[in-house]
């Protein structure tokens, strides 16, 4: 077998792209990328050649063939690999498979809400989300956060005249009588500012927690909140993106060794190198333009990466735009 697959990719290209794994029945079954085409399936070759048996690496023994296509592009090979793994649903690969994974945050749609952690499913249920975030985890990490810090109520039953919540101070007791309520709803509406975009006082707040932990020794809970910092910072960012991506237009060039000019509308890519793109002329659907997103964002934010992008409103868009007129920004900026 090693030998035999070593022959398959003896002609694969040093160049950017993506490759796909083949059974004997022709189904793909690992959809993978890389910049350097040949060098990555030489690290396949090479687990066949050690004898490699775990779950990672057990499924090479199973191909039978090799393709690839070559794309010229770092960031259009990230592309095409997370349409590709959409399109065969290879056994072998184990992310970007599904949407599911999502997560957001909603206030529920009781008279005196709470804040909730819902998943795909239940996303057209809501009309005011705030996400996605990569999995439940992190959005329950982030609404314990923003529940402390504006004291929402977390209790499944509002019991008239307060609860233990309130006495401890983790809840601003909105069910006590109408005035608290009205307080009560002026705290959600800040703490949904807070989740729409960057709030300096917000950051304050996790700041004085973090300092409060540290003098207490509780070091372990300090970098808790220190990464909880971080984490808001780059919810925001990656939220910030998202909806620049699928409202506007996002000129993204990639420079370097492989110098390309991609243009997206409201997430389709349109253009490419001043050539239509294949998905110019159909919608896609939102969870889609949210998996696009998040690789060119992560793509973007990457420091090995060389791109740039602009911001194009959609209002004011043109095919005849003149893309060097754009002012772009470096990859990793804001």
């Amino acid at each position: 077998m090693q030998k035999s697959f070593t022959e398959m990719i003896s002609d694969a290209p040093r160049t950017p792209g993506v490759y796909l794994l083949k059974n004997e029945a022709g189904d793909v079954i690992y959809a993978g990328k890389s910049v350097n085409l040949h060098n990555r399936l030489l690290q396949h070759a090479a687990s066949l050649k050690a004898g490699w048996q775990d779950r990672n690496h057990r499924w090479i023994y199973h191909a039978a063939s090799v393709e690839w296509i070559e794309t010229a592009s770092e960031l259009y090979a990230l592309l095409l690999e997370d349409q590709l793994i959409k399109q065969y649903w290879p056994l072998a690969n184990t992310r970007q498979k599904d949407f599911l994974e999502y997560a957001w945050l909603a206030f529920s749609r009781e008279a005196i809400p709470r804040m909730l952690v819902i998943d795909a499913r239940e996303r057209d249920l809501y009309e005011d989300v705030f996400g996605p975030f990569r999995n439940s985890f992190y959005a329950q990490d982030m609404a314990d956060l923003v529940q402390m810090r504006f004291r929402l109520r977390t209790c499944a039953v509002v019991s008239a005249g307060g609860c233990v919540q309130m006495e401890i101070r983790q809840c601003t007791g909105p069910c006590r009588h109408p005035a608290a309520a009205a307080r009560y709803r002026r705290a959600m509406d800040r703490a949904a500012a807070s989740l729409r975009s960057f709030d300096p006082f917000f950051v304050r707040y996790i700041q004085n927690v973090m300092q409060a932990q540290v003098q207490k020794q509780a070091f372990e809970q300090a970098a808790h909140y220190h990464g909880m910092l971080q984490r808001y910072q780059g919810f925001i960012k990656r939220q910030k993106f998202l909806r620049w991506f699928r409202q506007q237009g996002v000129l993204i060039r990639e420079k370097g060794r492989w110098p390309n000019t991609f243009l997206f509308l409201q997430g389709r890519l349109i253009a490419r190198n001043g050539a239509a793109a294949a998905d110019a002329a159909y919608p896609l659907s939102e969870w889609q333009i949210i998996d696009r997103a998040n690789v060119i964002y992560q793509w973007l934010r990457n420091r090995r990466s060389d791109g740039e992008m602009a911001i194009m409103d959609r209002r004011f868009f043109s095919e005849d735009t003149d893309e060097n007129d754009l002012v772009l920004h470096e990859a990793g900026d804001g």
